[in-house]
């Protein structure tokens, strides 16, 4: 190499190194423990993991296990937004992390997807792994929940410590109650991300060492994340190769040595319109038309488990009726791919349309719904009003807006079911050569749009809705399941039936239904809970065809 070459790598490494926060090495937590399920969920002693999955996760290849880890952690300053800084360290704690798993790990994909779980219920919530479980159990990740805040940990009545004094009595984020801010929050998550990508004694992913590890957080903690990134990459990014921002989220700095992905749902849109940023080789950002915050999925993952596990939950009292039905998870599992190889192989995730914007505003058709982003084929061709907006009592603003369009506009919009088939499925393959979907779910996706009624000149009462809402449910619960095409087609062949008006024909093959429900829960192929909530949803669509 020549002399001039010489000084140009050198200007070239020392603007670099300029250009990107030096990283530093995080602490690995001083102690893991694993910690067993001593008890089957929902038994009273409440000595299994908090909100164990719904999911038949075992029947599918997968294990949930369980640990504690403690250790000291630096309390950080942030009040600078790009400049954290340590106040002091030394400050015990211990908490716990929850991982999902292959039982064989020779099908782990190599990829760590590290929750910070979310609490703005007043308990921690896996809100990432009940927006794509199908897939991450699919294709071989790794899910873990970290648990670093002290609403999760020690505010009454759910925090961990009041829902199961027996089996979390112990832990504590608090610094024994003298730090009580969340300060300690960022410390503490990192450490429990450094356990997972570079263990030291204990190794909680089956003896595995993790490829490529993804911080990532939904809402308010999308918002931590945030902070994290911007405040205290430099410190503390030491084990993430990329930062994964759902449905919230600062605007990020641009001279990060990691790529950071953003989705947004329709709600989050307008909060986030003067924080857009352009897509760079260290950023993205999707935005899912019609998409709520708090998403039809959420209430589905989470409603179950609050029931098995004691915890309260009032159901909203909204403005319009809730959740759009726009399987945001297909755009999610989308992005678990794009994000492995944008980090392990520099591939550039394809770049997506986002909302219009008006007067900071989602721009609307004639129908109210919303222009530009990410459009799924179960929000257009348009069979419903499918917003993010709602308002009313509490967390309504997060739950969007539900309304099916009337028989009468249906049949004008799709005078055949081919007609809406074709104008569905060429959605469906579009967005798959965009890369926003993958093919199994577009897949789902036209099985969906063949199983509809719409164009079939049938009547949707009362009871053809429910069942059509217990055919959506049946997707989510069923998602593991080796017999969910069976169990779904033969519900769509229930709401067809309504819709042309043999009410006993339905009511006798919905009791069929739910009877393969009961074979499948007797095989361990779907839980109690999971269940339950598919045989009241049934339930009600046999007293409305009363």
């Amino acid at each position: 190499m020549t002399y001039r070459r010489l000084i140009a790598a050198a200007c070239a490494f020392v603007a670099l190194a300029f250009a990107l926060p030096a990283v530093a090495q995080v602490p690995n937590p001083t102690s893991i423990t694993a910690v067993p399920a001593r008890a089957k969920p929902g038994d009273p002693s409440k000595d299994y993991p908090w909100m164990t999955t719904i999911h038949p996760i075992e029947a599918a290849g997968y294990v949930e296990e369980e640990f504690f880890y403690e250790g000291t952690a630096r309390r950080f300053n942030t009040t600078d937004p790009m400049n954290g800084v340590v106040r002091d360290g030394g400050h015990k704690y211990k908490t716990r992390l929850i991982v999902r798993r292959p039982k064989d790990m020779k099908k782990f994909n190599g990829v760590v997807l590290a929750e910070w779980q979310n609490v703005t219920a007043g308990y921690d919530l896996d809100a990432m792994w009940g927006g794509s479980y199908e897939h991450i159990v699919r294709a071989g990740y790794i899910w873990v929940g970290i648990t670093p805040q002290r609403v999760g940990v020690q505010q009454e009545p759910n925090g961990l410590k009041y829902w199961s004094p027996t089996r979390y009595g112990s832990l504590d984020v608090t610094a024994g109650g003298t730090i009580t801010d969340d300060s300690l929050s960022y410390d503490i998550y990192a450490q429990g991300m450094q356990a997972l990508k570079s263990p030291q004694g204990v190794n909680v992913l089956g003896g595995a060492t993790p490829k490529t590890l993804i911080a990532m957080g939904a809402s308010q903690s999308a918002g931590r994340l945030g902070t994290y990134i911007n405040a205290l990459h430099k410190t503390l990014g030491g084990p993430v190769d990329g930062y994964l921002l759902m449905i919230g989220g600062a605007r990020v700095r641009d001279d990060l040595n990691v790529p950071v992905f953003k989705i947004l749902s329709e709600t989050d849109v307008p909060g986030q319109v003067r924080s857009r940023q352009p897509d760079t080789n260290k950023f993205r950002h999707w935005e899912v038309a019609g998409a709520s915050h708090s998403s039809r999925r959420t209430s589905m993952n989470r409603g179950p488990m609050t029931k098995r596990d004691g915890v309260a939950a009032a159901a909203p009292e909204c403005q319009y009726p809730t959740y759009p039905r726009i399987p945001m998870n297909y755009v999610l599992s989308a992005l678990y791919d794009h994000f492995t190889a944008w980090i392990q192989k520099g591939t550039l995730p394809p770049a997506a349309p986002k909302m219009e914007i008006e007067n900071n505003q989602v721009k609307r058709d004639a129908n109210g719904n919303g222009l530009g982003g990410i459009r799924l084929a179960e929000f257009d061709p348009p069979t419903a009003i499918q917003t993010g907006v709602n308002s009313g009592g509490r967390f309504c603003n997060l739950y969007g807006r539900y309304e099916p369009f009337n028989d009468a506009k249906l049949a004008q919009l799709y005078p055949t079911h081919g007609a809406y088939v074709k104008a569905a499925n060429a959605l469906t393959a579009s967005n798959m050569k965009a890369g926003y979907i993958l093919p199994p779910d577009a897949k789902e996706s036209r099985d969906r749009a063949a199983q509809s009624i719409y164009g079939s000149g049938g009547t949707c009462a009362q009871a053809c809705h429910l069942a059509q809402d217990l055919l959506d449910a049946s997707y989510f619960y069923l998602g593991l399941s080796k017999e969910s095409d069976r169990m779904t087609a033969q519900l769509a062949g229930v709401v067809r039936t309504i819709a042309k008006g043999d009410k006993a024909k339905a009511d006798r093959d919905l009791v069929r239904w739910m009877a393969g429900l009961k074979a499948m829960q007797a095989k361990g192929m779907l839980s109690d809970a999971s269940s339950g909530e598919l045989e009241n949803g049934a339930n009600a669509v046999r007293r409305a065809l009363i």
